[in-house]
């Protein structure tokens, strides 16, 4: 299930509360478009399935609020949720006084977040370090209000107003209250606050929770907007038949349109289906910046002689040894293999949350197909159906009737049908008697343990680089299209804590060494022309600290890369 949802969120549970449900409800991968407060109620788009990766194309998009503002109290949170700071009388304050100071809002103005928000400094949401005592500067940073306009003013010790609101963005109506009530001298809070539009999210064409539940039962998803619907704001550029193949690998294509586009573009399939959202660089080359479009999705299935079929979450070492066995099994028949996975990941159905990422999917095929060995992957659909199946019914469905197999390679700790009731040595039990050969490898351990996807998320998590690399097999890695010196990170996908990092640099075949700064949520590249609006893939080699100056890490980085072998990041 891929699209989204214009959810109505009531006032009172968080925007993850919300999604919890939705994943709750249809069994499905879900994000939010850009938090609401607790307090505030209205729009929430909700991502599902692919549509996860296209949030922020619905995130940046214009947004209306209604907006209802307490004069004569301060708190700590700038919304009524918070602490009282200081308290005034404001029965002085007239309309004509807050119409007067209305205009000098909007525009593009410096805004200071409240300390009381999800913003991160050091990784850690503001509201968490305000819990724990510490004092949070927060810094303005430029926002931009399109319209501030009074919509009715009540007087009184406590005057009232609500304001009709539109801006960019990152702006918060909670500052926005808490400053008008500064420059008014009688300070401000929010009492109330209303999303009634995010781009073509529109309130009135929302859905409550309830709803969304009730629909579903009936089977009835009309609910669910089209991803193509949802970026209908984008330029659009319809592909050939023969480029099919190219963007479902995600590779560049020479830009063939009437015109060079600015900005961000939908690249559509002759059927009209979202395939991918690109940008056209000054050369003329359309850069896919997110690929949707899979070749199983267009192509006939390819018939294979040997299958391994697992998650392969990172392609670690221990999926390396399954992966050599599938390579030499495939070497002997004389035929040709193929990597088996799932999307999405089958723990996202299981437990409504899905695991952080070790390896992008872009990545993983590209690792499997030119690293490893393998002639194709293929990536199942995992649906309640499958997740209920029986094991037998697996079995039946997918390895005899879908992939028609005749031989397949699994690890020692697969496992498959309703609960996991299937095992490893079940599969070989029921293939057998269908005249299927199964090989399972063992678990493969090493000086940090076993090597597992949990082992080294966790390494990795706690910054032990040299134990992660060594498990993967190769450097940890990042990929992404650079744009002003750096580029975001998926927020699934896991990575080491913020700070330096000695790195090695891919561009193609070419490799080179740096120095690249990990944030919250960035990475942050030399600045080279050379780089921009390239994909990149970024080795981590060695975590180098945080306080640092960007020459002190840049002469480390290069110390200790001229002491690796050259192409040790792949090895």
């Amino acid at each position: 299930m891929d699209g989204f949802i214009n959810l109505n969120k009531p006032s009172g549970p968080s925007s993850q509360w919300a999604v919890s449900q939705i994943k709750r409800l249809l069994h499905v991968k879900a994000g939010h478009c850009g938090t609401l407060d607790p307090m505030a109620q209205g729009v929430l788009p909700l991502c599902l399935g692919k549509a996860t990766r296209l949030s922020e194309y619905v995130m940046g998009r214009g947004k209306t609020y209604l907006a209802g503002l307490v004069f004569g109290i301060v708190t700590d949170s700038y919304d009524a949720a918070g602490q009282v700071l200081a308290e005034k009388d404001a029965s002085s304050l007239t309309q004509a006084q807050i119409e007067a100071l209305l205009p000098s809002f909007v525009g593009r103005v410096m805004q200071r977040p409240p300390a009381v928000s999800a913003l991160k400094q050091g990784g850690v949401p503001l509201y968490k370090r305000v819990l724990r005592g510490e004092e949070v500067q927060v810094a303005a940073r430029p926002v931009q209000f399109y319209r501030v306009e009074l919509v009715d003013f009540q007087p009184g010790p406590r005057a009232h107003c609500r304001l009709l609101v539109e801006c960019g963005q990152g702006a918060y109506i909670r500052s926005l209250a808490h400053d008008l009530g500064q420059a008014l001298g009688c300070g401000a809070h929010l009492d109330f606050l209303q999303r009634s539009q995010v781009g073509a999210f529109r309130l009135e064409e929302s859905y409550t929770v309830e709803q969304v539940a009730e629909m579903a039962a009936a089977e009835d998803f009309s609910f669910l907007i089209p991803m193509e619907q949802a970026l209908s704001h984008l330029p659009g550029w319809t592909c050939r038949e023969a480029d099919l193949t190219a963007i479902a690998h995600g590779n560049d294509l020479p830009w063939s349109g009437p015109e060079t586009p600015a900005g961000d573009l939908t690249v559509r399939t002759p059927q009209g289906k979202l395939a991918a959202v690109g940008h056209v660089t000054a050369e003329s080359t359309l850069v896919l910046d997110k690929v949707l479009l899979e070749v199983e999705a267009f192509q006939q299935p390819r018939r294979y002689g040997v299958y391994a079929i697992g998650n392969f979450d990172g392609l670690h070492l221990g999926h390396r040894a399954l992966l050599r066995r599938a390579y030499r099994r495939k070497r002997e028949l004389g035929t040709k293999s193929a990597l088996v996975t799932f999307s999405p990941h089958p723990l996202t159905l299981i437990t409504g949350t899905p695991p952080p990422l070790l390896l992008s999917e872009r990545l993983k095929r590209e690792l499997a197909r030119e690293h490893l060995g393998m002639d194709g992957v293929i990536a199942l659909p995992f649906t309640p159906e499958l997740m209920h199946s029986t094991p037998e019914a697996f079995v039946d469905r997918v390895l005899v009737e879908q992939l028609q197999a005749k031989e397949v390679v699994v690890g020692y700790n697969f496992t498959f049908g309703d609960r996991g009731a299937g095992k490893a040595e079940t599969l070989v039990q029921l293939c057998a008697a269908r005249g299927l050969r199964v090989t399972v490898i063992d678990e493969v351990r090493g000086p940090y343990g076993s090597v597992s996807a949990s082992n080294i998320r966790r390494r990795l998590l706690e910054g032990d680089l040299t134990a992660a690399n060594a498990m993967l097999g190769y450097w940890f890695t990042l990929d992404g299209t650079v744009k002003n010196g750096g580029f975001p990170i998926d927020p699934q996908q896991v990575r080491p804590p913020a700070g330096w990092y000695a790195a090695r640099l891919s561009l193609k075949r070419e490799s080179r060494p740096a120095a690249v700064r990990l944030t919250a949520d960035r990475l942050l590249l030399p600045r080279d022309s050379a780089l921009e609006e390239r994909r990149v893939l970024v080795h981590f080699g060695l975590c180098l600290g945080t306080d640092l100056t960007p020459e002190e890490a840049e002469a480390q980085a290069a110390a200790w890369l001229a002491a690796q072998p050259e192409g040790v990041e792949w090895r």
